[in-house]
């Protein structure tokens, strides 16, 4: 289990330097003041406004093999929906032209592409809805053709949600982002964007714990929502437009079955990967990538083997086959009902603390939580609660509470059983009493 102090550096690490910031600032002020301020282009100017990840501060830093930072400004003008969106980007594109720091300009789908040293730009120009004010029409220089956004609310939207999850949305969506760039085949696409932002959203997982803890649960959420009922059969479900102000707008539209089962996948077998090599910081590179941090102590695993090992500890009744992944979520609390921070085998804690163990899953309910219990030392021989049982779980479907009492180490497990199969195990979780 990795330390969320690795997690907070491996934010920092994948997060744009504050120099990287002031720079793009000075340059879509400088973009967003010359179309402003332009001869002719200012007669249809009404406003600019930064977009995308960088207005969302959701955004991450280039990768080693692409310095390039992608930056969106929105450009407002006063058309209606009867001017032919193919013709409004190419007047942009000419304005911009006439520049020579903007002389690199060229049509895109939605946008003018500007390359500018170390900064892609795309500036997209948009109208206004005739009622409201905040929606927008996004032009196509294929169809020539508008079709509304709502940027400003997605901006708003997300930063709810943020504030929802104890402003761990954001964070969140970073990570995704660096996970997506590191394991996103070339002819792949992957979702990303308001895409990708939506679909974690819709599947975060309890914001009150560690980063290592909701990063897990929302993968599971991922996949057992849309696994087995989506692409195992080979459908895409739909995702709805997260703006209040948009209606009939399917996100995953430009996306295929076969892209969103390939990305369903890779999160479904880092899953099991998590599950079978454990959540330390080796597996976490694997999955994120070497700007993850590398352990800096290391574990004894005699400890894990003393548990393991125990003629007391009861072999699994059930046959396993395994089809998902289970993991252990732990909130220790002291004498004085504090939380205290722990990882497996981590170094001992004083007696009398209370533990409350919780299992997660990428199963689709329904399904039963059995836990296995394994004490060692003369402490716990003594008082008859060497244990190595299998229990059921004691406050809800997935939860178990304990408590620290006898001296040595002790291993928790647990297993997920459904029509009388074990289809995922947690590894153990090794809590040291001093």
């Amino acid at each position: 289990m990795a330390k969320q102090k690795d997690f907070d550096k491996f934010l920092k690490n994948i997060e744009p330097s504050k120099s990287t910031i002031d720079y793009i600032s000075g340059v879509q002020t400088n973009l967003r003041n010359y179309l402003k301020s332009h001869n002719s282009y200012s007669k249809i100017h009404v406003d600019t406004f930064l977009s995308g990840s960088y207005a969302k501060h959701t955004a991450i830093r280039p990768a080693k093999s692409d310095k390039k930072r992608d930056v969106d400004i929105i450009v407002v003008i006063a058309y209606d929906s009867d001017k032919n969106s193919g013709d409004v980007l190419e007047e942009l594109r000419e304005v911009l032209r006439k520049s020579s720091t903007y002389d690199t300009a060229k049509i895109q789908h939605h946008s003018v592409g500007i390359e500018m040293g170390q900064i892609s730009i795309d500036v997209v120009p948009v109208i206004q809805d005739s009622e409201d004010a905040e929606v927008y029409y996004i032009g196509d220089s294929e169809e020539c053709n508008w079709t509304i956004t709502d940027p400003k609310g997605h901006k708003q939207w997300s930063t709810t949600i943020n504030q929802d999850n104890n402003e761990k949305y954001k964070p969140l969506v970073k990570i995704f982002k660096w996970w997506r760039r590191a394991n996103c085949p070339e002819d792949v696409k992957y979702p990303k964007g308001i895409t990708l932002e939506k679909l974690i959203a819709d599947n975060i997982g309890d914001s009150s714990g560690s980063t290592e803890d909701l990063l897990i649960e929302t993968f599971e959420n991922i996949v057992t929502a849309y696994k087995e009922s989506y692409t195992d059969i080979g459908l895409i479900p739909t995702l709805v437009d997260p703006s209040d102000k948009i209606d009939g707008n399917d996100l995953l539209k430009g996306y295929t079955a076969d892209d969103f089962r390939k990305f369903i996948e890779k999160i479904d077998e880092h899953l099991k990967l998590l599950n079978e090599e454990g959540t330390e910081n080796d597996t976490w590179r694997i999955i994120l990538g070497t700007e993850f941090p590398k352990e800096t102590s290391a574990k004894s695993a005699y400890n894990l083997i003393v548990c393991e090992k125990a003629v007391h500890r009861q072999p699994m009744p059930w046959p396993f086959s395994r089809g998902n992944a289970a993991f252990i979520k732990l909130v220790v609390r002291d004498k004085n009902s504090h939380i205290v921070e722990y990882e497996s085998n981590g170094q001992p804690l004083p007696k009398d603390y209370s533990l409350c163990f919780q299992a997660s899953t990428g199963t689709k309910p329904p399904y039963t939580v059995k836990w296995q219990i394994t004490n060692t030392g003369e402490e716990a021989r003594q008082a008859e609660c060497l244990r190595g049982n299998f229990e059921n779980s004691d406050d809800g479907k997935n939860t178990k509470h304990e408590t620290t009492s006898y001296t040595g180490s002790h291993s928790v497990q647990c297993f997920i059983v459904k029509n009388g199969i074990c289809v995922a195990k947690s590894n153990p979780y090794i809590i040291n009493i001093e």
